[in-house]
């Protein structure tokens, strides 16, 4: 019921208490005051109830309120992780064209990456040198592809927090951080600059997994027998030769032995 109403309700009733005093005897007038007394009563119970329904009205329209403030809020916080993450992403791209050291943008990467002709000798030769210098050649790709990943996964982060997302896996390898959760930002602003190569280079490292870890144990392998096995940890080498044979992938020839 409209509030005016209600208003000239009780001021009706009111002026008809007035004159009724005024007026009438006292046994019409305590008869009508019985009338009245339960039409106060229902007032009242009006009024309670319109005073409801503008609480109600108030804390609606606060609700608006804080919720176009909160997005607000959230659009700012979104718009202020998307330039903290273009600062890494920059940061990041910089680096892997210096590591590499003979690229001039990071769309050359792949290209590079997918020529993989150092894996050959890394994993067939049983010459600790030759080993060596063909995981150093390598690495120019593989650390440079890893420099790559981990600031987009570092930018990732940013956005992801700043938005409250969750079921996120952050202790995964960039690459495959990347080639999991990249439908969550992969086509937002300065993410979408690496999406191309990002994408198709992720699964390429992912498949190439047992390979890139095998030329990984090739290396410390040539380095103990090249130079001396005081230099590395051989009981974390042989662990993870143990746990790569398990994992039923063939180990690199120069480590058989060990």
């Amino acid at each position: 019921m409209p509030t005016r109403i209600l208003i000239g309700l009780s001021l009706a009733v009111a002026i008809v208490v007035g004159v009724s005093i005024r007026e009438l005897d006292h046994e019409r007038l305590s008869a009508l005051g019985s009338i009245l007394s339960g039409a106060g009563s229902l007032l009242a119970v009006l009024w309670f109830s319109a005073g409801l329904r503008y609480q109600s009205k108030q804390l609606e329209e606060q609700r608006k309120q804080f919720a176009a403030q909160f997005q607000h809020l959230q659009e700012t916080s979104r718009r202020d992780a998307l330039m903290l993450a273009k600062g890494i992403l920059d940061r990041a791209e910089e680096k892997t064209i210096a590591h590499h050291g003979s690229i001039s943008s990071t769309n050359e990467l792949l290209a590079e990456y997918t020529h993989f002709e150092e894996l050959k000798p890394i994993l067939e030769s049983t010459n600790p040198h030759e080993v060596i210098r063909a995981y150093q050649s390598w690495m120019k790709k593989e650390g440079a592809a890893l420099i790559l990943f981990n600031g987009i996964k570092a930018a990732a982060e940013v956005y992801l927090h700043s938005i409250g997302t969750r079921d996120v896996d952050y202790s995964k390898s960039p690459e495959d951080f990347y080639f999991i959760y990249s439908p969550h930002f992969a086509t937002l602003p300065f993410f979408n600059t690496f999406t191309g190569i990002a994408t198709v280079l992720s699964e390429f490292m992912v498949r190439l997994a047992p390979g890139r870890n095998a030329a990984l144990i090739a290396f410390f392998a040539a380095n103990a027998k090249g130079i001396s096995p005081e230099i590395i940890k051989m009981d974390k080498l042989r662990s993870d030769i143990e746990k790569h044979t398990k994992d039923g992938y063939p180990l690199p020839a120069i480590a058989h032995d060990l």
